[in-house]
């Protein structure tokens, strides 16, 4: 398939660079009192007024002037109010979010004025603070905080006069605590001398982080792979304790399907299975499927979205992630082309920036197919078990049941139930315990179960299940089905204690 260049974003993006400085100059260089007059005008002031109030970032294509979402802290005009709400939303329509998240109000921190004196006394007069005066005139001084109070007053008491405004000094930046306690220290450090603490026997325990106990036995298998930078495995450790870490906050909520007014688990399944349809046209990366089922649920766990919006929903999730996975994303007009013309280009561009909007461009997504490598190091990289964990893997991103799952608990199940159907012994070892977060057999048993429960029912998703039985994919989706089944009328224990080790290798008793 030729991919095209993309040209969706037609927002004024060939603006030249200069001529945007030079209007971001001339409006910093004008007082702040005629900015005002300019933002402010009636309806019946003149066409240069209007453009003036045309926000600079529109090439950008704001998306908070579009969906009413405040970008300053100014209070808006009930007519201007008015405007945002009529306008329509691309998936939400008049539905209210499902999750609305009352943010307090962003208090504004005031840069500290420096406290100047009036230099045009009169010099003939003799008067007992003339001196300090002329001193003060010198030195700027940083005073604390003060309260909206006090500067209130200090602005009626203290304007000063349309000549003495060009002879105040620019304000100077607020320094934060950070910046003056370091500095501080530095000065100290210069002047005192450097004492060190003596280690003491009494003050151990709470010197040092409290260390995991491993009752495992795992061999560093990243050793191999120090002469090979691609593999980065001075860095794989910490890497994967911050997806660990990162995979917590990513989750959608588990209960959004039973949120929402007028979707049900059904509808999910097939918009899924759609969804499947349109990854696999386009030819796409794995990560891209993944990346797009997490961000349509994320908004939906956050916002109510119409049926006959669901799935402009899909397709702008599939965008956005091809986007961001993909070397050469498709263009817009194909995913135009693919929904029968049911949805335009336009609509699909906004139906991403709105998407955007909800999920705070927040995409730092721990993708399942990361973890599904790290736990294929201590398979020995086996494209058979590997192949069959990409099938079980992908089986937990598409049914509705395993919403609010980890991804690494979906892939260390998948590459558990890999490794039985093969018939590999020992099934789950201490490498695998390690590499694949900690899991062992007794933390993977629901998912399990639910993933061999998906195995022994009807077909459900009919485009999903087709993908996979081709022989690319070595006809996974018809092995693990028909190994499910057989395994289920032999009534066969799936967590068989034996076949399982926290070591290395299974010992076998005589």
């Amino acid at each position: 398939m030729s991919h095209t260049l993309n040209n969706e974003n037609d927002y004024k993006i060939t603006r030249s660079k200069t001529s945007h400085k030079q209007e971001l100059l001339e409006q910093d260089s004008q007082p702040k009192s005629h900015i005002s007059n300019q933002i402010h005008t009636n309806t019946n002031t003149n066409s240069k007024n209007d453009d003036i109030q045309v926000n600079t970032r529109q090439y950008l294509a704001d998306v908070s002037n579009q969906y009413g979402a405040a970008s300053s802290g100014k209070p808006l005009k009930s007519s201007t109010i008015s405007t945002l709400t009529n306008k329509r939303r691309p998936l939400g329509g008049d539905a209210a979010p499902l999750q609305q998240q009352q943010q307090p109000q962003s208090q504004q921190l005031r840069p500290l004025r420096p406290t100047s004196t009036n230099t045009n006394s009169n010099t003939n007069t003799s008067n007992s603070n003339s001196n300090s005066n002329s001193n003060s005139t010198n030195n700027i001084k940083m005073g604390p905080p003060r309260t909206d109070e006090s500067n209130e007053i200090e602005n009626k008491n203290n304007i000063p006069a349309s000549s003495d405004i060009k002879n105040i000094l620019p304000r100077l930046p607020q320094k934060r605590q950070a910046t003056e306690s370091s500095t501080n220290l530095v000065e100290k450090l210069h002047t005192q001398p450097i004492s060190f603490p003596q280690p003491s026997s009494n003050n151990n325990q709470g010197t040092y982080k409290k260390a995991r106990l491993i009752d495992y036995e795992w061999q560093d298998l990243d050793e191999e792979d120090a002469d090979d930078p691609l593999m980065a495995s001075e860095y794989v450790a910490d890497i994967f304790t911050y997806f660990y870490e990162l995979e917590q906050r990513m989750l959608p909520d588990s209960e959004y399907l039973f949120k929402q007014r007028h979707l049900k688990p059904k509808m999910r399944s097939i918009l899924v299975d759609w969804l499947v349809e349109m990854h696999l046209k386009f030819r796409l990366l794995p990560e891209s499927l993944f990346l797009a089922i997490n961000i349509m649920d994320r908004f939906m766990s956050l916002e109510v979205v119409q049926i006959d919006k669901l799935q402009l929903l899909a397709t702008g999730s599939l965008f956005i992630a091809a986007k961001y996975e993909e070397v050469f994303s498709p263009s817009v007009k194909n995913y135009a082309y693919f929904t029968d013309g049911s949805y335009t280009e336009e609509e699909i561009l906004q139906a991403e920036k709105y998407i955007l909007t909800i999920l705070n461009f927040d995409l730092n997504y721990p993708n399942p197919m990361n973890f599904l490598r790290r736990i294929s190091k201590a398979d020995e990289y086996d494209v058979q078990s590997r192949t069959l964990g990409k099938y079980l893997l992908e089986v937990t991103a598409i049914d509705y049941k395993f919403i609010g799952f980890k991804p690494s608990l979906c892939c260390a199940s998948a590459m558990y139930l890999s490794r039985l159907i093969l018939g590999k012994i020992p099934i789950w070892n201490g490498n695998l315990i390690h590499y694949s977060g900690g899991y062992r057999v007794n933390d993977m048993k629901v998912c399990i179960e639910l993933i061999f429960q998906y195995l022994i029912s009807p077909v459900e998703h009919d485009e999903f299940f087709k993908k996979y039985a081709t022989r690319k994919f070595m006809k996974a989706s018809i092995l693990c089905r028909s190994w499910a089944k057989k395994f289920h009328t032999e009534g066969k224990d799936l967590f068989d204690e034996t076949l399982s080790t926290h070591r290395i290798e299974l010992e076998l008793s005589n």
